[in-house]
Order: structure tokens, then C-alpha cells, then sequence
């Protein structure tokens, strides 16, 4: 899978297509590369144009896991779209990356993004609006967010979720979102989600939770004829 050469760098071809179609025995041993004898992981993305929030929660990963044992992670050549979204979400900090125009460092450890969550809120009419900023992951982001909405309840049962901020939402996370929306329509409340960026739109599409609690392109149309 991997080209190792002797000072103990490994380089992964990475796929067309890095998501959750990527076939399961490439993803298995993508987890293992942090249990290899390698001192730094490159991965090779200059063939990969799509990647999708599963790719992303890999990613993030192997960071994590590599990171624990001193041992560091490069992403090599990332085409455009997919550097754009890195940095969308602030992930592309993490790592160090190979561009054309050189190496961009990474500048920030993942205690830093996770922040860990950060929610201000304040009143549309009768609708109260819950900026969200950072990282929400689980478990920490999770029981940040839910501490917060317990309490925001209190001002009324009707709640837009403002993602614009929000950098990245783990899938483990979503069960927090869907507790509390379910809470809110048995006591005849209502919740939206508006403005929430590729990454974190993906993880509750691939999921089927835009389904269930609408979202909305701007907090505009989410807040127009709401009743």
C-alpha cells in the first residue's frame, strides 16, 4: 500500500474518490499506518478529487493517532477543490501540505480548533438564534452543545442553529441535534439549521437528518414565515 523509503517515510497513493466509498480494505489499512515502523506519513492526493466528510473524519484520524506517537502527516498536491474545502473547515491547519507554491505549515493542534465549541445566542422576534463556533465532536462538542440548549430552552421552542462558523461536525455528534429537536417538536417547538458549510451540510445528508429538521441556505429564508 505504502512506498517506504529510508528514512522512514511512508507514501500513500490516495484514491479518485476519498469518502465513504472508498473500498473498506484501503480505509483499514489507512488506520494502521500509525501502528507502522513509519516516522511520517505523506499522503499522495494529487489523483483524489472528491472528498466527502467521512474522508475528512479519517483525516482527522490519523492525525490524531499519529500525532500521539510523535509521528507526523502530510498531505501532498491536494487539488484546489479539494484544499478549498480544507480550509473551509480549518482542518487544512492540522497538517502540513504540499502545494505548487510551496509548503504550508501546519499552525494549530487540534486542541486549538476544537476550542471546543463556542454558542452565542440572541433573539429574531420570537425565534432564538444559536451561533455555533469551532469543533463539535463527540464527546466533548456534544455535551457542550447540549449543556448550552438545555438552558437556551428556557427562552422559548423555536431555535435556528446558525452553522456559518461551525468548522466541523462528527457524525457521532448528530444524535445530540436530533435529541434535542425531537424534545422541542413533543413539546410543539420547532428547530432549523441555516448556513452550514459543504463539510458539515454533507454529514447530515449522508445521513438523512435534513429530513427531519430543515436547513436553509441563509438565516433570512430560515427565519421568513416561520409560525
Amino acid at each position: 500500500m505504502a512506498e517506504i523509503s529510508n528514512d522512514g517515510t511512508c507514501t500513500v497513493k490516495m484514491p479518485e474518490r476519498f469518502s465513504s466509498e472508498t473500498p473498506r480494505k484501503f480505509i483499514d489499512e489507512l488506520r494502521e499506518m500509525p501502528n507502522s515502523d513509519c516516522r511520517c506519513v505523506v499522503l499522495d492526493m494529487s489523483a483524489t478529487s472528491s472528498l466527502d466528510s467521512f474522508g475528512i473524519g479519517v483525516l482527522v484520524y490519523l492525525y490524531k493517532e499519529l500525532t500521539a506517537k510523535s509521528k507526523a502527516l502530510v498531505l501532498r498536491r491536494p487539488h484546489r477543490n479539494i484544499y478549498n474545502l480544507l480550509m473551509e473547515t480549518g482542518i487544512d491547519r492540522l497538517f502540513d501540505v504540499e502545494l505548487s507554491s510551496g509548503v504550508k505549515k501546519a499552525d494549530a493542534d487540534l486542541n486549538e480548533l476544537n476550542v471546543q465549541l463556542q454558542m452565542d445566542a440572541d433573539m429574531a422576534g420570537n425565534v432564538c438564534v444559536i451561533s455555533l463556533k469551532g469543533v463539535m465532536n463527540y464527546p466533548v462538542g456534544s455535551m457542550t452543545f447540549k449543556k448550552n440548549m438545555f438552558l437556551t430552552l428556557a427562552s422559548g421552542n423555536k431555535v435556528l442553529l446558525d452553522f456559518s462558523q461551525l468548522a466541523f461536525f462528527d457524525s457521532l455528534s448528530v444524535g445530540a441535534i436530533l435529541r434535542l429537536s425531537r424534545l422541542m417538536t413533543e413539546s410543539g417547538g420547532s428547530m432549523r439549521i441555516c448556513r452550514a458549510n459543504p463539510i458539515v451540510k454533507n454529514v447530515f445528508e449522508s445521513l438523512g437528518v435534513d429530513a427531519i429538521i430543515p436547513f436553509f441556505d441563509t438565516r433570512e429564508e430560515a427565519l421568513d414565515k416561520w409560525v
